[in-house]
């Protein structure tokens, strides 16, 4: 049974994903083309689509972390069926309105829903679930993102299951094989070119690094939790569409996950300059995209705006071939300032480089971070309790495991 989900979590995370990326390239050829005024035309249009489902299932809005959060410790059920279409048709479409929203959270729920669905057909017991649950998560996740350490370690750091020791093993050994058989499937380069240089020779610009991206993190923290206090819900819908328009004339490189964005910085083709309005602008979105509980994560803008402030520290020092290493860096830093998982942040970017030699400075800088955020005393933007609050008017879903 672990088997099949593993099997249909995996195809079904890497699936989700290599539907949102070729989506995200469809949009960027549509920002410079004729398309532009049928896609504006349409965002209005779709995403009161995208509310009007949420409305019937709201346990899908949102990353979905913390519903499966809270499907784990028995506070929440609901039906997997419906969520995980509705999850996966709605993250689809709010791909295509451009908002800047990652694949991670999307993916993880979608997994997870898979063990949930198996387990409740076959009626396991209440801890079997749980193990169901947490290997379709760990399962998407790893298959999408190429990560499967991380995949792993994000279900003790990310979500707050504890396996126990068989069902690690079992977890870290069906995680390789699967991720690698989707891969197989669902053919794309998607490593990144990193220089064969994994320790910044100054370990000042390391120092800096960390401290921008902690404080980015909670500048994006405090955004997203002060829209969320807003009491006008139409207001918060309508705030991501109007900003979406206006970017996609004036910078539609902030549109989107920020995948390609990524690809833009480590090919160093943004200028400078670009770079800096860049970190303004694309935190802002994420932030206001993020905070109308749209479905979607923060995972991919999260490392965006780290890729970015990498580029920007590595060029004030002028680290000539540390840069990489620092962009590498950034992503890390930043991934963990915003979603507090320092150890589960520095071994995804080291496998998405393909360079666990990266962690070496990887994992001293991200859990600079988390210690600073923890003295700043800044919660993980999942644990905020705004963010908990139905936007949609759902419908009561809150019967126990």
């Amino acid at each position: 049974m672990s088997i099949v989900v593993d099997l249909l979590a995996s195809f079904i995370g890497r699936s989700y994903k290599f539907i949102t990326d070729k989506i995200g390239e469809f949009l960027f050829s549509v920002f410079s083309g004729k398309l532009l005024l049928c896609w504006f035309a349409s965002i209005l249009f779709v995403t009161f689509l995208i509310i009007g489902m949420l409305k019937k299932q709201p346990c899908a809005s949102g990353s979905g972390v913390p519903q499966v959060r809270k499907v784990l410790s028995g506070q929440l059920d609901y039906d997997p069926l419906k969520v995980l279409l509705v999850k996966f048709s709605a993250g689809i479409l709010s791909t295509f309105c451009g908002y800047s929203l990652g694949t991670e959270g999307p993916t993880i729920q979608l997994g997870s829903t898979v063990g949930h669905f198996v387990a409740k057909r076959s009626q396991e017991e209440r801890e079997r679930r749980k193990f169901f649950i947490s290997i379709g998560a760990c399962s998407a996740m790893a298959s999408a993102f190429d990560a499967p350490l991380a995949g792993v370690i994000f279900v003790v750091e990310g979500l707050r299951y504890r396996p126990r020791l068989n069902q690690t093993v079992f977890l870290l050994f069906f995680t390789l094989v699967l991720s690698n058989l989707s891969g197989l499937i669902f053919r794309e380069e998607t490593d990144h070119h990193l220089s064969s240089v994994v320790i910044p020779s100054d370990v000042k610009a390391v120092f800096v690094l960390a401290v921008l991206s902690t404080m980015l993190g909670a500048l994006l923290t405090s955004i997203c939790v002060a829209l969320t206090r807003w009491k006008n819900s139409k207001a918060e819908i309508f705030l991501p569409i109007s900003c979406t328009l206006l970017l996609a004339i004036l910078s539609p490189e902030v549109l989107g996950s920020g995948a390609l964005l990524i690809k833009t910085v480590l090919s160093s083709t943004l200028p400078q300059s670009k770079t800096i309005l860049l970190l303004f602008i694309k935190p802002l979105f994420t932030a206001i995209c993020f905070a109308a509980k749209l479905p979607g994560g923060l995972f991919v803008p999260s490392l965006a705006i780290g890729s970015m402030l990498g580029m920007f520290t590595g060029s004030f020092f002028d680290s000539g071939q540390d840069l990489p290493v620092l962009v590498a860096c950034g992503m890390g830093c930043t991934l963990t300032a915003v979603l507090r998982i320092p150890i589960s942040s520095a071994l995804l970017i080291c496998e998405m480089f393909n360079q666990l030699s990266l962690l070496i400075a990887m994992l001293p800088a991200c859990l600079l971070v988390e210690a600073m955020m923890r003295l700043l005393k800044f919660k993980p933007l999942y644990d905020a309790p705004e963010l908990s609050k139905p936007v949609f008017e759902p419908v009561a879903q809150t019967e126990k495991m």
